[in-house]
Formats: structure tokens, sequence, C-alpha cells
């Protein structure tokens, strides 16, 4: 009362204060950060270990057990899951999420040290999920469908110049093959001569050697000096003594005994794009910077660049991009909810001085939040424009309240500033009420833990910052506004109104209400009972699939296939692909991972990863998922012995795969073998799943070598140096690294490809008997060869061997795939397997209690915030009895549009909460203000229902409407936000309707003089 009366009083100072926080809004909107979601920081890391050399079971003897031991102790930790591989191991740590991953690291680095590992394997590293450390951007480089050395100065001078863009952090690339000196020997030779491939590692080091010296003075000048023997050339390389003919006494240069050649490295990894040889960019974004901003700094520096270069860029995946297609989608959405809201009004009241006090309310309104978000350091995302959108709906709701009890005291004669100051009074402690109960709805969205709570708090937090911003614009500017242009309206209109069939009916209705109190209570019982029973036909899920163009196609060729069959078999898959008209751009990738990249997906010889883009969702007519299905039935054909699997990808990767069931059965590993297929087979007869697949690898065929000690020590060699002479001949090694031909190139040293074709040809590999001897032995006569099964990878989960398990279905929900798997697999398996859900399913029954106790908080919390408004604990008891009347729409609607009750839906419960008992408010603050004036309760029940039926009906119409934009899920990031605006309608729409009868109702029983009525209808 007293902040309108002053407003009006000095709208001068009114109209400044206004400016100035319009003037701070703007400055506060252009310097807010632009990204797809909120910064989220699980608490989840990866140990790293290599152990070249080791197959998987020495591996997991050696490395994996003894770091599993140490860091199962770490105090928070939830999971531990292991992938051991040859050379090297992967372990997953998850911990709960109170643990701040930044903390707990040193207490990992630790736990590492204490490890007792062998002195071969390299110092284990920690590395933290950072969605910062993943790629804005990648891009290809083609030219010509082949590679030459011009193409790699042009990658690298395209890498160097995009690096220094501002908020670029670095610039990478891939795929490129870097030239060597490769120095291949001669079997035969080197046998005739007795040589050994550490004697020419050795002669090449020795020979290609530069060392800083001390300081020599020349007269007064103190002179640096540096002491140097370098190999400059290819010819340097060939004329170099390595050794003396024992039978002549000739030396032997290396060009004797090996061919020396500048070429180029040897491929581990093939890299191509739309079916031709590329060179893949990675862009990565300084911590901080605008996703967007980078993204079109990028995209604008390569249109310049692709002048200047002979190679064709192509844009793989672009975040900023859907990042800014997301952000101005949910930015017109709101706006188109604003817009409708005005429409309503219009319709309403009749006059456009109105909704043109609306059309400045609302804007205003969310200018004061982009300030309030600023402070909070908060970024401009799907959630936070979200959490405006839907505040648009509702915070128009305050002003129509205002406007119209100003417009009611109008049609009593009042002058317009008379009847702004008394209008706008009357109804500011409800409109306050009903703002606080609102706000006080997030508070316990504070209490959710795991993604969805730092997903949804910046969306509490904004929501409740558009209505605090929206109380103080409907006290102070809307008053003043309405002074000032506001006019008496036409005392024939208002009677016109009160007797319009709405209001006639509704009199009608309300007054047999009140004669049929249990009947109307009965009706309102056997309506949320079958909303109740109706929503569990629409299943559960845990976030909404986002269709962002993206999917995977990964082919699994037999363990043991060649490099090149795999690249073959890739080759027809992407000639399919590059038919598909909805296909924009694919890359595909086939080889061995090493280190931190096997984090990123399977990888290896027989393994081939095609990362696909499909156009945008205007120019096409099929979702991602759909054009996954059309192409499945084609790539399954291209060849029996492959394995495809095709998965969808998502930003919300943390939150698992779309659309995809995860668990995994742990026990003991003979009992896991004998149950993979036999689950597999019967998961795949499900109703709905498309496909099944696990992280159980075949074996594959390794050659293994075991030197007899005895037959070694007879010849004088020790079995290390038998082991050392097969790894050096087959891997191959870099000694050094020679400054030829202006550029610094490796040195690379290995025995011809003979020695690698087959079992056969490496037996003849000459092994030097002692260090002084000539004689060179065969490795046949030191060592036995023999081709033997070993496992590809060996997973755990908990200490325990494990496979996991991944269902992909379609045309159903996550709650009903997972209830049918489960009971499948407790039919199925014995009790000493145990099954554990991953992904979605895990994540949804983690969240699933925290918001079940947000929602009971959230009624808590509204109760009290009315008793304290209302100081009694009656009224706000009957106000209560409005959120049953929700959770009837609610149901309807989520039933009708066949939307899952998912995590986004159970927000939109929790926001509901706080708006569905602004009806009630209002109604009952008439009643009681009707009642203080001498109204007897009966009339004051009708009264107050005929007063506040135009503005009951005002506010949730604009709300209604506000929301519609958000509940269609049009364009891009906009399926998250769904749920809860179907969730929100039908609510409202119940509520409103229900509240406008059942809630007189209810009050008539609280009331004393009203309890024990008989009337008649």
């Amino acid at each position: 009362m007293k902040l309108a009366k002053f407003s009006i009083r000095r709208p001068v100072f009114t109209t400044v204060a206004v400016i100035i926080i319009l003037v701070m809004g703007f400055v506060s909107l252009f310097n807010l950060q632009m990204d797809l979601l909120p910064e989220i920081q699980p608490p989840v890391g990866a140990v790293v270990a290599s152990y070249p050399g080791a197959d998987p079971d020495e591996v997991l003897k050696k490395v994996t057990k003894p770091l599993e031991k140490e860091l199962g102790t770490l105090s928070g930790l939830k999971t531990i899951q292991s992938q051991t591989q040859e050379g090297m191991t992967l372990i997953l740590l998850e911990f709960e999420w109170s643990q701040d991953i930044d903390q707990v690291q040193n207490d990992v680095i630790s736990k590492i040290n204490q490890s007792p590992l062998p002195d071969e394997v390299d110092t284990p590293s920690f590395l933290k999920f950072d969605p910062s450390a993943f790629p804005i951007m990648q891009l290809s480089m083609v030219k010509d469908g082949k590679e030459n050395g011009q193409l790699k100065d042009d990658v690298e001078r395209v890498t160097q110049t995009l690096s220094q863009l501002p908020g670029v952090a670095s610039a990478d690339y891939s795929g490129l093959l870097d030239k060597q000196v490769l120095v291949t020997l001669d079997g035969e030779e080197m046998k005739k001569y007795g040589l050994s491939q550490s004697n020419i590692r050795e002669r090449i080091e020795a020979s290609n050697v530069s060392q800083p010296g001390g300081i020599i003075q020349k007269g007064s000048n103190d002179l640096p000096s540096r002491a140097i023997s370098e190999l400059t050339s290819i010819k340097a390389f060939r004329d170099l003594h390595v050794g003396v003919n024992p039978k002549t006494g000739d030396e032997i240069s290396l060009a004797d005994v090996a061919e020396v050649k500048l070429g180029k490295k040897e491929r581990s990894v093939i890299t191509r794009t739309n079916g031709k040889p590329g060179v893949g960019i990675n862009i990565f974004k300084q911590s901080g910077a605008n996703t967007a901003e980078v993204s079109k700094e990028v995209r604008a520096e390569l249109k310049r660049l692709n002048k200047t270069v002979d190679a064709d860029t192509l844009i793989i995946f672009d975040q900023g991009k859907y990042v800014d297609r997301t952000v101005k989608n949910v930015s017109s959405t709101m706006v188109g909810g604003g817009i409708l809201a005005m429409l309503v009004l219009f319709l309403f009241l009749r006059s456009l001085r109105s909704p043109l006090i609306i059309g400045v309310a609302i804007p205003v309104s969310v200018i004061t939040a982009f300030v309030l978000m600023y402070l909070a350091d908060f970024s401009l995302n799907i959630m936070t424009l979200g959490g405006l959108a839907l505040g648009v709906g509702m915070l128009v709701d305050n002003a129509i309240v205002v406007i119209e009890n100003i417009y009611r005291h109008l049609q009593m004669g009042e002058e317009p500033k008379e009847a702004a100051t008394n209008g706008a009074g009357e109804v500011a402690v409800a409109i306050t009420a009903s703002t606080l109960t609102t706000i006080f709805v997030f508070v316990p969205i504070m209490f959710v833990s795991g993604i969805v709570g730092q997903l949804f708090k910046e969306f509490a937090f904004t929501v409740t910052f558009s209505l605090l911003a929206s109380l103080l614009i409907s006290l102070t500017l809307v008053p003043v506004m309405a002074a000032k242009i506001m006019k008496k309206p036409q005392t024939r209109w208002a009677k016109e109104r009160e007797q319009s069939f709405l209001y006639c009916g509704f009199r009608k209705t309300l007054k047999w209400s009140l004669a049929h109190r249990f009947t109307v209570a009965l009706i309102a019982l056997v309506l949320l009972v079958t909303g109740l029973v109706g929503i569990r036909s629409v299943g559960t899920e845990y976030l909404p699939a986002a269709d962002e163009g993206i999917f995977i196609a990964e082919l699994k060729m037999p363990p043991g296939t060649s490099l090149k069959k795999t690249k073959q078999v890739s080759a027809k898959v992407e000639k399919i692909l590059d038919q598909e008209k909805d296909i924009k751009n694919f890359q595909a990738t086939m080889g061995t991972a090493n280190n931190e990249n096997s984090l990123f997906g399977d990888s290896g010889r027989n393994i081939a990863q095609i990362y696909v883009n499909v156009v945008d969702k205007s120019e096409r007519n099929r979702s991602t998922r759909a054009i996954m299905d059309d192409l499945r039935p084609q790539l399954t054909k291209v060849d029996p012995k492959v394995e495809i699997d095709l998965r969808e990808q998502s930003s919300f990767e943390a939150a698992g795969a779309p659309d995809t069931l995860e668990f995994t059965v742990s026990g003991k590993k003979k009992e896991l073998e004998k149950w993979t297929d036999k689950i597999t087979a019967e998961i795949q007869k499900l109703d709905y799943v498309q496909q099944v697949s696990d992280s159980e690898k075949e074996t594959k065929p390794e050659l293994t070598v075991s030197v007899d000690r005895k037959k070694a020590e007879d010849k004088g060699v020790a079995p290390a140096q038998v082991i050392a002479a097969v790894s050096d001949a087959t891997r191959g090694q870099v000694v050094t690294r020679a400054n030829v031909k202006g550029d610094s190139y490796d040195v690379f040293l290995r025995f011809e490809d003979q020695f690698r074709q087959s079992p056969d040809q490496l037996k003849d590999l000459p092994i030097q008997a002692g260090v002084q001897a000539v004689e060179m032995i065969p490795l046949s006569d030191l060592a036995t060869l023999k081709v033997e099964d070993g496992p590809i990878t060996i997973n755990r989960s908990n200490l325990q061997d494990s496979i996991e398990y991944k269902v992909q279905y379609h045309g159903t929900d996550l709650g009903t795939v997972e209830k049918e798997v489960m009971e499948k697999l407790d039919q199925l398996l014995p009790p000493e397997l145990n099954v554990e859900l991953k992904g979605s399913a895990e994540l949804f029954r983690d969240s699933f209690d925290d918001l079940i106790l947000a929602i009971g908080l959230a009624v808590l919390f509204i109760f009290l915030v009315l008793a304290a408004q209302f100081e009694s604990f009656k009224y706000p008891f009957v106000i209560m009895l409005t959120l049953p009347l929700m959770v009837i729409g609610v149901t309807i609607a989520l039933f009708v549009t066949q939307t899952p009750v998912g995590v986004t839906a159970m927000i939109g419960l929790i926001v509901l909460a706080g708006i569905v008992v602004n009806n009630a408010i209002v109604l009952v603050d008439t009643i009681n203000q009707l009642k203080a004036k001498g109204i007897s309760s009966y009339d004051a029940i009708v009264e107050a229902g005929m007063t506040r039926l135009r503005p009951i009906l005002m506010t949730a119409t604009t709300t209604v409407l506000g929301l519609i934009p958000l509940s269609l899920g049009l364009g891009e990031g906009a399926e998250i936000q769904q749920p809860i605006g179907i969730a929100v309608i039908g609510g409202l729409f119940s509520s409103t309707l229900l509240t406008l009868v059942v809630i007189p109702v209810v009050y008539s029983w609280f009331d004393s003089d009203t309890r024990r009525m008989k009337i008649s209808d």
C-alpha cells in the first residue's frame, strides 16, 4: 500500500529508478556469457596408467588390482570401475555429489603414489571430468582427397591462427602423418656382419649428439660453448660407420645393412571426412568464454583463411552454433508468450491502455532479472532462459491483478489517481503473499543433489529473480502508469459484463456448489483418482532426449582384423551415409587410441567410429533417431562379420545416452562368461528393444614368444636381451631426433617388414649371442613361438569382474524398459551375479527421492508462509487444498501428450505448487476483506467469487498461453523444457476451474457461520 502510494506521489522518482534499472539490465545482458547448459562439475575422475608391452592379464595383476585396492579406500567414493587393455588400464572413479573433485584430487594422487607398481609402469595420471576439456568445434581439412607437404603447412597455419583468437584456449590437429627418418634394417645383411639392432641404435645415438659446454673467454668477452656431432642429411646417415667386416676388415656403413630414407610415419589411426582422407582439428575454448561468441569468431576466421589455403575446411561439429540457435529459440518462445499475455488482457478489458502497461511491465521485469542474473554469475543458457520463459507467464500475474483491481475501482467512479492508489493497495498483501509462496517452492530444489540439482538451481533462481522483479514493478511502475493513462470505463459495459452468460452461469454454478458441497468434493476426488490411475500408463524417464542432429556409427570387426580390412568395410558404410540426403557431414576414425584418448570410446585396429552430423531441423522432416532407424537395416548388410552400433549423441552425456538403458552385471569371471550371450539374446527378444550391446570383447589371437632360459644361457644370451630384440624388431623405436633439410625429424629404427608378416618369418629374427661374439642365432633357437587367444579388455566394477550392457529402445519410455529388463534378469540369472543400473536409470532413481523430498518441503514451506501472511492456520489449510486439484490436470496433460513422468515434469509439479495457490490466496483474501466490511459469510463467498472471477481467469489464461510455445517443444534445445510447460499448463487449467468452485465450498466448511448451513438450490 505504502510503496504504491509513494510511487504514485513521486512519479518522476519512480521513472528515474526504472531507467537506472533498465540501463543496468542492458549492461548486464551484454556481459552475460552464452552457453548451452549451466556449468556442471560432476565428481568424476579417471586414473590412466600405461604398462608398455604387457598383456591385459599382466596389466590387471600388476597395475589395475593394486591401484583398485588403494583407490577403493577413498572417502566419499561411490563406484569404481576399470577397463584393462593391452599396455594400459583406465580406472573410473565416481564420488558422491557432496564431494568436491578438486579437493579429492590430492587424496587420489596420494593413493596412486602408495600403490606398489612395477618400475616399467609410467606414473599414473589423474584426469578430472571437465566439460571445458571437450572441444566446442570439430573441423576437418581435406585437399583433393590426398595429403601432401603443403597440407601440413596449411593445417599448422590454420591451427596457429585459430589458437590466437579471443576466447580460444587451443586448437590441435590429428590424422596428419608426420615425416621421419626411416632406417629399415636388412635381416640377412645384419646376420652376415654380426650386428644387432641395439648396435645400430647405439651408433646412431653416439653420432647425433649436441651438448652445451662451459664459458670460453675471448679477450674481454665470454663465449658460451657447445659441442656438436650431428647427422644433418640422409647421406650422412647412409655414410655413418656402424662396424667392421670381420672377414675383410672393411668399414661397414649404415647403407650396407639398412635402407635409409625420409618417409611418413606408419599409420596407427586413419581419419577420413566424407569418404576422403582428412585432418581433424579440435577447437577448445577458454574457461568462462562465451561458447556462441567463440564459435562465431572461429567461423568468421575460417571464412577468411579458406581463401588463403589450398584445402577445404569442413565444420563437423559446432556447439556454439547449436547454443546460439537454442538460446534464440527459447528467447523467441519467451517473447511469444509475452505477446499472447498482452492479447489476453486486451480481450478481457477491451482497452488498449491496459495491455500497454503490461507491454512495459514484462520487458522491465525481465531486464531487472538480468541484473540479478549477472550479480549471481549466471550465464544465458537453456535453463536460465527457460526459467525466464516460464516466468513471463507468471510475472504478468501480479500486474494483471493490480490492473484489474484498479480498473474495478475506476468502474466504481473513482478518479484514476485515487483508483490506482486504492486498487494497488487492496491487493498488495495478496500479491506479496502469492509471490513469496511461489518463490519459496524453489528453496527445496537446493536440496536436490546430482546433475539435476546443478541443472535446475539456475532455473529456480532465475524464476525467483523474475518474480521478485515483477512484484516490484507491479507495486511501483504499474500503478504510476495506470494513474496516468487509464480512464473511467463506460458504466454500461460493466453492467453488461455482470449480466453476461459467463457471469450469470458462474453465479448459478457457485450457488449450486455451495448447496451440494459433498457432491462437489466427491467429483473432485473421483477426478483425482482417475488422473492418478491414468498417469501410470505414460511411464517414466530421466531427462527428455534432445535432437541435436548428431549420432555415432561404431563398426566392430572380429578381433585381429587388420586396419586395412577395417578401412575397406568402413568405406562401404561411408558410401551409404554419403547417399543419405539428410546427412550433412561425417568423419570416420579407425585405429588405436592411446592414453587419455581411450576415455572417449572404444578403439582398435578392428574398430571404426563414424561421427555423423545431420542437416538442421528446418531442412529435414525426420528426427535423428528416425534417420538412424532407416539406416540400420542397410548398414547391417554391409558385412556379415561386422557388428554395427548406432547411438545418438547428446550434450547431456553425463545423464546417459538418449533412449538407452544401461546396467552392469558383476560376479566371478567364469560365471559371467557362461551368461553373457544368454543375457543379450533374451533382452533382444523384448518388445521395443532395437539393439543390445555389451562391453565383453571376444578374445583375440596373440603371438606369445616364450624364452627358453636354459638355451639362452647356454648361448650366452640373457632372456631380457631376447625380449628386447623381439620388441624392438616388431615395434621399432625412435632412437634420436635429427635436423634434416632444415626441419627436425624423429629417427625411427626397426627391421624390415618380413619379420612382422608371419610368425614363421619372425622365427628367423637374428639374435646376437653375446656382446663381443659375431655369431647370430635365429630366434627359434632361443624361444618358442605360439599363437594363443588372449583377452582384449577386462572390465571390473567395484572390485569384481563385470560386463556392461547398453539396451537401445524405441517407442516406449525408460521406466517400462527398465521394469521388463529387470524382471527378465531376475528370472534368468543366478543369485551370485549382481545387477546394477547405470546411466539414466541410476540417476533417475537417485534424483527421484530428492525430488519427492523437495515437493514435500515445498508444500510445507507454502503452508508456513501462508500461515505467517494470514496470521492463521485455518485459511492456509483451505488454500493448500488447491494442490490436489492441480494433480488432476497434470496427469491428464501428461496422459494426453504421452509425456513420461521425468525430472523436468516433477520440477514442473514443484513450480505448480507455488502458482496454483495464488488464485486461492486472492480469493480467500477477498472473502476476508468483505467479511471485515460486515457482509455475511455466505454473501462474502459468493461476492468474492464473482469479484475475482475475471482476474483469476485472466492470470491463468495469460500463464497458460505464455507457456504454450514452451510446451510445444519446437526448435533446438526445447525438448528438455517441454514437460515443464505441459505439466504447468495442465495443472493450472484444472486447478483454476476447480479453485473457483472447490475453494469456496471448503471455505464454507471452515467458516463457523456457514459450516452447518442448509441451502436449497
